[in-house]
């Protein structure tokens, strides 16, 4: 059997066992890498992280998941050799060329912003002289929020399915962690992290990746729930919480029937499920 054949027979035998897209819950024709393979360096993606999608759901990320690759693959320190440089140019010309508006975002910074930036993220002397060598920032606006939002939901809904083996049908808070901000402190981190005690493997063919991508998780199938915390690279983590209808009902019932707290708060239900 020639590997086009071989890969198109694990595709529908892993499609047969996972008949739904995770992400609407109708039925799947294709499968999706979660996160996606241009989030890696050479497109080396973590083994186990394929998931069954439908056409649509699969479709509509990628412009997402390009844009957001170029930001996740942008390091903090100065180790890109010429070959990963050249991956990552590829990747802003395809923005570029997709969508002008949102490289139009990123550039839309002035150079006492780009200033203030790196001395916010480095320090006064060390931010002065990366920008010296031609550091700069990007600025991140309504569309680039919006990006990072819709792949969190996303990223929430894959790794719910991942632990808790259903697919998610309920409420879900998304929080992007500002690495530069004042309050995300050592201690901040440490805090958030206590509550997801199990260590995701992340790895293909035995050797780790958990220097592009890592998270700590807790999850309940029975409770339907999930904790994780997910970072991306240097600069991007994610606080996920997601939990199923009759959870959600559950803790609402415990507030005295007040409901729950609206920010990052977004409403996943599955269409056609009372």
């Amino acid at each position: 059997m020639g590997e086009a054949k071989l890969k198109e027979t694990r595709r529908l035998q892993f499609l047969k066992l996972h008949p739904s897209c995770v992400y609407c819950g109708d039925a799947a024709s294709t499968t999706d890498h979660c996160p996606p393979r241009c989030f890696f360096v050479r497109r080396h993606w973590p083994e186990t992280y394929e998931f069954p999608a439908c056409e649509k759901c699969n479709a509509e990320a990628r412009l997402d998941e390009q844009g957001l690759a170029v930001l996740i693959r942008t390091p903090l320190r100065e180790t890109l050799n010429e070959l990963d440089q050249q991956e990552w140019g590829k990747l802003v010309d395809g923005v570029r060329n997709n969508q002008p508006r949102l490289l139009a975002e990123w550039t839309d910074i002035s150079r006492n912003e780009i200033k203030r930036d790196l001395r916010s993220t480095f320090g006064r002397d060390v931010g002065d002289l990366l920008r010296q060598r031609g550091w700069g920032a990007a600025n991140i606006g309504l569309l680039t929020e919006g990006m990072i939002t819709r792949f969190m939901i996303k990223l929430g809904k894959a790794l719910y399915y991942k632990h808790n083996a259903h697919i998610f049908d309920g409420i879900l808070y998304v929080n992007h962690i500002d690495l530069a901000a004042r309050d995300t402190t050592p201690e901040y981190i440490e805090s958030i992290l206590r509550m997801a005690p199990a260590l995701a493997a992340i790895e293909r063919n035995r050797k780790p990746l958990s220097e592009q991508f890592v998270y700590r998780f807790n999850n309940s199938p029975e409770g339907q729930v999930m904790y994780a915390v997910v970072q991306f690279g240097d600069q991007f983590i994610f606080q996920l919480i997601a939990m199923g209808r009759e959870m959600h009902t559950k803790l609402v019932e415990l507030n005295n029937g007040d409901d729950l707290p609206k920010a990052g708060r977004h409403e996943c239900f599955l269409i056609g499920k009372p």
